[in-house]
């Protein structure tokens, strides 16, 4: 199981850096074309945009532990590690159940947006946003693991 987890992460961390190569590059031919050539790109906004959107969602609950994202934890850190686990054990499964209320809605949401397309290369929206069912899942997913490592004799560990 570990060797897959390993596999995984460093595929998302791949995934995560050809996203901000594509960045990179886009932003790299419009300011060659712009003001060496005089002959602006319109393409590479967009390339850039959908590229943000996939880093940002993709990167944020995939390659980011928990301990990684910016917390405001000045009351929590005030408990005793007892009542700490219980707050961390509620505060997890409000966001799991949270986020897997919501997915329905999103998943739907994110087929509608099927229907339209981006101005300039016409990608459709439901591909530009599927990373944000990605994050959800990958979320739900997380709170579901930290849950379990909460509940274990091993809690102590995962505070």
């Amino acid at each position: 199981m570990e060797r897959w987890i390993l596999r995984w992460k460093s595929f998302a961390e791949l995934m995560a850096a050809a996203m901000f190569a594509t960045m990179f590059l886009a932003f790299m031919a419009q300011i060659l074309s712009r003001y060496v050539f005089n002959v602006p790109l319109s393409w590479t906004l967009e390339v850039c945009s959908i590229a943000y959107i996939w880093v940002i969602f993709w990167s944020c609950d995939i390659l980011l532990s928990e301990r990684q994202h910016i917390i405001f934890d000045v009351l929590y850190k005030k408990f005793p590690p007892r009542p700490r686990r219980w707050v961390a054990i509620a505060n997890t499964a409000a966001i799991g159940l949270t986020f897997l209320a919501a997915l329905p809605g999103i998943l739907d949401y994110i087929a509608f947006l099927g229907r339209r397309h981006t101005m300039v290369l016409h990608v459709p929206f439901d591909i530009v946003y599927s990373c944000f069912g990605i994050f959800m899942i990958a979320a739900i997913v997380g709170a579901a693991l930290r849950l379990r490592r909460l509940l274990s004799s091993s809690w102590k560990q995962n505070l």
